[in-house]
């Protein structure tokens, strides 16, 4: 039964529609770190701050990466995915810091 459902799936639209998701996150990524960084600027919270490079970091950061050294140069996708992860990784450090860190204003 799996793999009759397996073998129905057509990988070109699946492949479409993940480029689309891959999109819509980078898009929204964008825009949570836009408003965390307006945050920032209007209430000189450093802890918002570190929110918001850790946004960029985890939701845009791995989609300019996977199309620019994917798509564009051809670099192997076990290589794009670490450095992605990599950014993940830092983002989320930034973010749990944020969170964290005491407010000094």
């Amino acid at each position: 039964m799996l793999d009759l459902i397996l073998q129905s799936i057509d990988l070109d639209a699946l492949r479409t529609a993940r480029q689309l998701s891959e999109a819509v996150i980078v898009l929204l990524g964008l825009a949570i770190s836009y408003i965390a960084y307006r945050a920032y600027r209007q209430n000189r919270s450093r802890p918002m701050l570190y929110i918001a490079v850790g946004f960029v970091l985890v939701l845009f950061v791995p989609g300019v990466l996977a199309v620019t050294l994917y798509l564009l140069l051809n670099v192997p996708a076990p290589v794009v995915n670490s450095i992605s992860q990599f950014s993940e990784v830092a983002g989320l450090g930034l973010i749990l810091y944020g969170l964290w860190a005491p407010r000094r204003d």
